[in-house]
């Protein structure tokens, strides 16, 4: 039961997607941006190396795929931004649900018939996880996390431009994006001992939203070490959701 709560632990707390629907993936390569690298503006008009093309969205859902510890599992994600993540991970059957609220993370492990209920605190003290929802939220959809601030001048080296931020006093983010397209392509936080590196490709437009459709997941920490690609299909956004749990 041990790889199974770990499992679902990462997923809450990682809240990584990507597709695996093949002709999807081809579709989406077919359709990538063709824009190409800016010439820097003159010094009279400042090129703003900051900005960054977030996506806009009141609900997220989509069915997911992924391995873990060799583990192969499915299930269904569903978000409501701003006050829920819901996770259900299956293996035939329903292995357990998962929660994320602003302010705790619950999971039920049917398996085992064990409850948790942790703050992110608990989170933080049992894992060596230093995330809020918050940052969580929008490192699900390669947004920039709120109350950041930055802690240097962005710096460009080509296509790519690099961030830096310092959030909650102690945490350092770091994000990089293209910077033609504005888009963030990969985020490290870390805390603490702990690191949490995220890397983004594969976007697909849904409502006339880019979603990144892949994004592979590394987690070090005193007590984890793992890494994993959760794939994501059927992803739908701004539609009515439900999020049954019962602990």
């Amino acid at each position: 039961m041990k790889r199974i709560y770990i499992l679902i632990i990462l997923i809450c707390v990682c809240l990584a997607g990507c597709r695996s629907h093949r002709a999807a993936v081809r579709h989406d390569r077919a359709q990538r941006d063709t824009a190409t690298t800016t010439t820097p503006t003159t010094e009279a008009h400042p090129e703003r190396l900051d900005t960054l093309m977030n996506a806009n969205y009141s609900t997220l859902s989509a069915n997911f795929e992924c391995k873990v510890r060799g583990i192969d599992v499915s299930g269904q994600l569903r978000m409501g931004k701003d006050e829920i993540v819901w996770v259900s991970i299956s293996k035939i059957i329903e292995l357990g649900r998962a929660q994320l609220t602003p302010s705790r993370v619950q999971a039920y492990i049917k398996l085992a018939g064990k409850k948790y209920d942790l703050s992110y605190a608990d989170i933080k003290r049992q894992w060596g996880i230093d995330a809020d929802f918050a940052t969580l939220q929008a490192l699900l959809t390669a947004n920039c996390p709120p109350q950041c601030r930055a802690s240097k001048e962005p710096q460009r080296d080509g296509d790519e431009v690099t961030l830096w931020y310092t959030q909650a006093g102690t945490r350092q983010l770091t994000l990089k994006k293209d910077y033609a397209t504005k888009r963030i392509t990969a985020a490290t936080l870390q805390s603490n001992g702990q690191q949490i590196e995220l890397t983004y490709s594969n976007w697909t437009t849904i409502d006339g939203q880019r979603i990144p459709s892949t994004i592979n997941v590394v987690i070090k920490s005193k007590q984890l070490n793992e890494q994993t690609a959760i794939k994501l299909e059927r992803i739908t956004l701004n539609q009515k959701q439900s999020y049954p749990f019962k602990m």
